[in-house]
């Protein structure tokens, strides 16, 4: 079976809708939902720059990529922070925020990255599904390290890295509308997800990328307001692999390609993910301190559309859109934009 959803916590609130549909808990479907995400798959959002690229950065260097060995062709500081928000045209209207500080490692010979992520209802919209009100929401603090390993100078650079959130609690409240609470549902990952990379640069203009992520995780879900005592879990592991390349005609342009399979399994829990995404950025300078970066992407078979500006003294700001988010829930969420912008400083 294959899923294609729209993030960890609206997922959550198909989940929680197909029990509500079938009139009694089911295990089987909480896992499957709380698997099968998008752009956060699993647990690793995009910056604005990434989005805008189809989210095709396994073979991408620098701080922009998921795969943690990208860090390694990084050198010095960045702080960055992110804003997303995403209207669905029914379902819950999202607000998303992302954060990272990169720092270097003196003594492990490498750089790093703290990350920190969040999602939440918008308050001010809060959207209605079945008849009941949705309140969702999740939180990450994680991590990447990478670093170069010293190979010939002739054979070009080689990087590996790992990351993973160890705390990623995820939590969906459906409440009837006058008072009541119909369902609450919860899922957290018990190890925490966990990433391995590799990045090798045989050429200056080629950059080969792949990457492994495992995710144990569990669910579970209450009915008080159906008047279920029952309490509903689910257990499941998921993993996936990912390889792709970049390519630099020019030292202005970069081209990016990936691919994503592997599969989830547990109580319940049996589905294949497979999904390919390209991107393309084209910087053009205006000025000696001022340059502007036009980008496109796929994802999946979604097109994906991105800017960003490159200012004085490091700093920067990005921008990344999706027209028709959502595809593949349009019966439970409908359809509906993505915005997406960051403001960053290197130094």
């Amino acid at each position: 079976m294959r899923w294609k959803a729209v993030s960890v916590v609206a997922a959550a609130v198909l989940a929680s809708m197909g029990v509500a549909l079938a009139g009694a808990p089911d295990a089987s479907l909480i896992g499957p939902m709380r698997a099968t995400l998008d752009l956060v798959l699993p647990y690793y959002p995009p910056s604005a720059r990434a989005a805008g690229m189809g989210n095709s950065t396994v073979a991408l260097e620098g701080i922009d990529s998921n795969n943690p060995a990208a860090l390694g062709f990084f050198e010095g500081h960045d702080v960055m922070l992110d804003y997303s928000r995403i209207d669905f045209n029914r379902g819950p209207d999202l607000d998303i925020g992302r954060t990272h500080v990169v720092f270097p490692m003196p003594m492990m010979g490498g750089t790093m990255k703290l990350m920190a992520f969040g999602v939440h209802t918008r308050h001010a919209d809060v959207s209605k599904m079945m008849g009941m009100e949705a309140s969702v929401s999740a939180t990450e603090f994680g991590f990447a390290y990478g670093r170069k390993i010293p190979i010939p100078e002739e054979a070009g650079e080689l990087a590996i890295g790992a990351a993973g959130y160890p705390y990623d609690p995820a939590r969906l409240t459906l409440d009837v509308p006058g008072g009541g609470t119909f369902a609450r549902s919860k899922a957290m990952s018990q190890l925490g997800s966990i990433r391995a990379g590799v990045m090798y640069k045989p050429i200056d203009k080629i950059t080969f990328g792949a990457d492994f992520t495992h995710l144990k995780d569990a669910a579970w879900a209450k009915y008080p307001g159906a008047g279920i005592p029952h309490r509903s879990t689910s257990n499941y592991f998921v993993n996936l692999w990912t390889v792709g390349m970049s390519v630099r005609p020019d030292e202005r342009t970069v081209v990016t390609v990936q691919g994503i399979t592997g599969r989830a399994n547990g109580e319940g829990v049996n589905m294949a993910y497979s999904r390919f995404s390209a991107g393309i950025e084209r910087q053009i300078p205006i000025g000696e301190a001022f340059e502007l970066a036009l980008r496109a992407g796929v994802l999946g078979n979604q097109m994906t559309w991105g800017f960003g500006a490159r200012l004085p003294e490091g700093w920067r700001v990005d921008y990344a859109l999706l027209p028709m988010y959502g595809q593949g829930v349009e019966s439970a969420f409908g359809r509906g934009p993505f915005h997406m912008l960051g403001v960053g400083k290197s130094f």
